[in-house]
């Protein structure tokens, strides 16, 4: 856990609540974006026109040096978990659920997080996070019920949004090690590098589908604001935090999602918040509040035991 501090507020927590605010409005004006553009269209305007932007930027200001080859394979290994993969399933998922359930099952990544953490040896795992994880997931299974079995449209969208939350945590924790040697520019260009070579096959023939001169320029603002509001802004100041702190406190913020989503949803295409909605999100966000306060009573009882031995010892000498 970092000292909290006005560095840390700026350096960490600020730009963690932009990403929130960023991610939150993502799946209502994707929403919007799907309306004049297929999902697969999408994937490659956001990670092409982002990756371009980004190399831009770098190879004009930045013009980091990669001090070993080997290192651009964990850059393509970051870009198919970080960018291609995790944004292939989220579009997907997007275009046949509704943007408050996406929402909502984006507060799955700190979970997934916490495994792949775990699972890697980061992490320690204890009683009250595996209950932790278990409440969630449980909130997970009730919001697209399990219990249909049926791959009706609406549950495989909810299962490629939690397959795009899974994605998202693997780059959140292996790209960790990287940000500690270069500047989070330069590892987020060349992930956007890598990942826009891994979609092209995937997306490449949907532009020809694609009717662009019948498009009103409403339909090329929301594309406008996926691509600023949605990926750029979110994918530079992430990195930035991850820097700054640990991959577990940034997967943290991923709670703020569903307000600002199903708020947003709600007032820009008039999406319905369903009680089951609701309950599902109580449930999964009590979930992670377990695996959260699971860390932070650990930091406390070892803080106190410290404090004990301490003062046990200076007893002593008296």
């Amino acid at each position: 856990m970092e000292k909290f501090s006005i560095d840390t507020i700026f350096k960490v927590h600020v730009p963690l609540l932009i990403v929130q605010l960023s991610f939150g409005a993502l799946p209502p004006i994707t929403k919007l974006a799907l309306v004049y553009f297929n999902p697969m269209s999408v994937v490659f305007f956001r990670i092409v026109s982002t990756a371009i932007l980004f190399s831009f930027i770098f190879f004009i200001f930045k013009k980091e040096q990669i001090t070993d080859k080997k290192h651009f394979y964990q850059f393509a290994l970051f870009g198919f978990f970080g960018v291609a993969g995790n944004q292939l399933f989220y579009l997907a998922g997007l275009s046949i659920t509704n943007a408050v359930n996406a929402g909502i099952l984006v507060t799955t990544i700190p979970i997934f997080t916490l495994i792949v953490a775990v699972i890697l040896k980061k992490e320690e795992l204890s009683l009250l996070k595996v209950l932790g994880i278990v409440i969630a997931f449980s909130g997970v299974a009730y919001l697209i019920d399990f219990g249909r079995f049926s791959l009706n449209e609406n549950l495989l969208g909810d299962v490629f949004i939690i397959f795009n939350s899974c994605f998202y945590a693997v780059y959140l924790v292996i790209s960790k090690k990287m940000l500690k040697i270069y500047n989070s520019f330069t590892v987020i260009t060349y992930v956007f590098i890598f990942a826009s070579f891994m979609i092209l096959p995937f997306t490449i023939p949907s532009l020809f589908q694609i009717d662009y001169s019948s498009i009103p320029i409403n339909g090329y603002i929301s594309l406008s604001l996926v691509l600023i509001v949605g990926t750029f802004i979110p994918y530079i100041t992430v990195t930035f935090a991850l820097q700054n702190t640990q991959s577990s406190s940034v997967a943290i913020y991923s709670y703020l999602q569903p307000l600002i989503a199903t708020v947003l949803s709600s007032l820009i295409i008039g999406e319905k918040v369903s009680i089951k909605i609701i309950i599902s999100a109580a449930i999964i966000i009590s979930g992670v509040s377990f695996v959260t306060f699971a860390g932070i009573i650990k930091f406390n009882k070892t803080f106190s035991k410290l404090f004990n031995q301490l003062d046990y010892n200076g007893k002593k000498e008296k």
